[in-house]
């Protein structure tokens, strides 16, 4: 088993020797296993782990919980990092206690520690269920092949070692070991939509042909290489559909168009991204943008509170607009 998640980090390049990490520790099954495997590749890769834990003060057996991890970590030998909610800036106290705010917080903390510490990663312990939630929920949702391939073993800070490692392996493996961990009430409810996949969908699918993990991680694999090509052609399209001015990428929109139909998103979302411009990524944002492109007029569309699209003269170029002070 550690030789599989050792070869998954190794093939998606997310350590390299000498690296400092921080684990994001909630004291759950997931974590607290992510935390042994980590230590058990400390010595080998010479890398500095570093414990992290929110204390969201949700639940009754929050504190509790923080303790456990504490412990954790002094008998693992792994500094420990902690914080409660209410000690995190105001814009987080004002939060409810919803999964989206959750993810917010634990960002801001993860990301704070690793800033601390001068850490070159912060680890996850998404799993391969997880990975098989987050694509059914993507596809109710009606996503595009990008939300399609989940969650990525690799995203800037992030890295998550055991997104091809069944709950069950790791289940397993903290039994045998006789190693306890919290356990999280609420995950039992199908009120939450997570919830509902987890304990309906999928053991219906698995109970329809036990074949299911393996060739879903096989059919998620071929859609990421998918991916990952339609990512560079856009990237090598766009060089030529544009210009640079005024240090500037600017479109042509009439070449734009000659681009395939499947192209036209992501050509704007990496020239977005390239022009480093903050911008909601959805499939309504980025019509709009389509409709105002396709008007033969020219004009200014708003993308953002500072910052517009201009078209002129069948180009497409971004305008950042500052807020005159009040003098």
């Amino acid at each position: 088993m550690l030789q599989k998640i050792e070869q998954f980090i190794l093939h998606h390049h997310l350590i390299k020797d000498g690296d400092v990490i921080v684990v994001g520790l909630s004291g759950g099954p997931d974590s607290v296993f992510l935390l042994h495997t980590l230590v058990e590749l400390q010595k080998k890769y010479n890398l500095t782990l570093i414990a992290a834990h929110l204390n969201h003060e949700w639940r009754p057996e929050a504190d509790q919980e923080q303790q456990d991890c504490q412990q954790l970590a002094h008998a693992l030998n792994i500094p420990f990092v902690t914080i409660k909610r209410s000690e995190l800036p105001s814009i987080f106290k004002q939060n409810s206690s919803s999964e989206e705010s959750g993810r917010k917080m634990r960002r801001y903390f993860l990301e704070k520690v690793l800033h601390e510490h001068s850490a070159h990663h912060i680890a996850l312990a998404h799993h391969a269920q997880d990975q098989e939630e987050t694509f059914f929920i993507r596809l109710i949702r009606g996503a595009s092949l990008t939300g399609l391939t989940a969650i990525k073993p690799k995203h800037g800070f992030y890295i998550r070692p055991l997104l091809e490692t069944p709950k069950a392996t790791i289940l397993e493996w903290l039994h045998s070991h006789h190693i306890a961990y919290a356990h999280d009430k609420t995950n039992e409810s199908v009120d939450y939509l997570r919830n509902c996949i987890r304990l309906t969908v999928l053991p219906a699918l698995r109970a329809c042909d036990k074949r299911f993990e393996n060739n879903f991680i096989a059919t998620l694999n071929r859609l990421k290489i998918t991916e990952n090509f339609l990512e560079h052609l856009a990237q090598e399209t766009l060089t030529h559909i544009s210009s640079t001015q005024n240090n500037q990428q600017t479109i042509n929109i009439a070449h734009f168009f000659t681009t395939h139909e499947a192209l036209h998103h992501r050509l704007l979302l990496a020239w977005l991204i390239n022009e480093k411009v903050p911008f909601p990524p959805t499939q309504a944002f980025l019509n709009e943008i389509i409709r105002f492109m396709q008007n033969p007029q020219g004009g200014v569309h708003k993308i953002h509170t500072t910052w517009s699209l201009i078209k002129k003269q069948n180009q497409l170029y971004i305008q950042q607009v500052y807020k005159k002070s009040k003098s």
